[in-house]
């Protein structure tokens, strides 16, 4: 088959029409989504449920967090399935003031794999569609559409969603940070900005329990802690930047890997600037000291760090 590329607008084809066809046929779908509702989750639920218990599909799904935007209802409903369905995992792309790159999260990719008598077709869709009902149906929306047997768009789409899946920004979320996130947007919803003190407040409790949820890969922070923790089960309480650097890059390159080994560098740098006691970063937990030029050795809460 030759490669075949649609452009779509929901005004000539709604891109709901083309996901729950490409649902039905697939045995591995992996999305990566900006914003989810549950208006746009329904247009695709019976299609999806289908996938995963007809076709055995492996089906993946991360989403953007947004106030505004995705809402509680949906992501519960991915939990559920999560919990129910072996072959169906869920996550998150952490807020951008949290994660390491200062990322904002805006993708709207779908990737499928289906096999056929030929072998493996591969289609991947990207463009403008979040995952709600407008984007999926009303809203005047712009897609691609690239159907392969030889997965050239595909291969490059899903090196990107690898590169999205695998940073320290992604986590799983729990039924009770859900429930916190779902309690804070009905407070911001009602109040249209995060200006109390309270609020404030609790949204930044939130961001410390999503620190603590599991994700794809350790984070810097916690790669560091680990490497400190092992000098010091050797007796050497102190490290410096330069040994860090030696140690912590090889181990993290292929795990963070859209970063080179310069900017992982100021990136671990960065880490222990940001946590070090007498920080003045707004998200120090305190996690290093300063013992001399370039040289750290660990706090009592690094040694006992047990997030990512």
């Amino acid at each position: 088959m030759a490669t075949k590329i649609q452009i779509l607008s929901n005004t000539n084809y709604p891109l709901a029409d083309v996901l729950k066809s490409e649902f039905t046929e697939s045995t591995n779908v992996r999305i990566a989504v900006a914003f989810l509702r549950e208006s746009g989750l329904k247009q695709i639920q019976k299609s999806l449920q289908y996938a995963l218990t007809a076709n055995n599909a492996t089906v993946e799904i991360i989403v953007g967090l947004d106030f505004k935007t995705t809402d509680t209802t949906a992501l519960i409903a991915l939990k559920e399935l999560e919990k129910s369905s072996h072959n169906f995992n869920f996550f998150c792309f952490g807020d951008k003031k949290d994660n390491y790159n200062d990322l904002v999260f805006h993708p709207k990719m779908y990737l499928f794999e289906k096999a056929t008598l030929k072998g493996t077709e591969f289609t991947s869709i990207v463009g403008s569609s979040n995952l709600t009902g407008g984007g999926l149906t009303t809203n005047f929306e712009v897609n691609s559409v690239f159907k392969e047997d030889t997965p050239t768009y595909y291969s490059q789409l899903s090196a990107i969603y690898s590169e999205i899946k695998y940073t320290d920004s992604i986590f799983c979320p729990s039924m009770n940070y859900i429930s916190r996130y779902g309690n804070i947007k009905k407070e911001l919803d009602k109040a249209e900005t995060a200006s109390n003190t309270e609020l404030k407040e609790e949204i930044k409790s939130l961001r410390n329990e999503e620190l603590l949820l599991p994700g794809t890969i350790p984070s810097l922070k916690k790669v560091i802690i680990e490497f400190m923790k092992q000098e010091e089960s050797k007796g050497v309480n102190e490290v410096s930047l330069q040994e860090t650097y030696k140690a912590v890059t090889p181990m993290t390159i292929d795990l963070h890997m859209n970063m080179n080994m310069k900017t992982l560098e100021n990136t671990i740098r960065g880490e222990f600037n940001k946590h070090e006691i007498g920080s003045t970063h707004r998200d120090n937990i305190k996690l290093f000291k300063r013992v001399g030029y370039a040289k750290y050795t660990l706090t009592e809460k690094g040694r006992n760090y047990n997030g990512r």
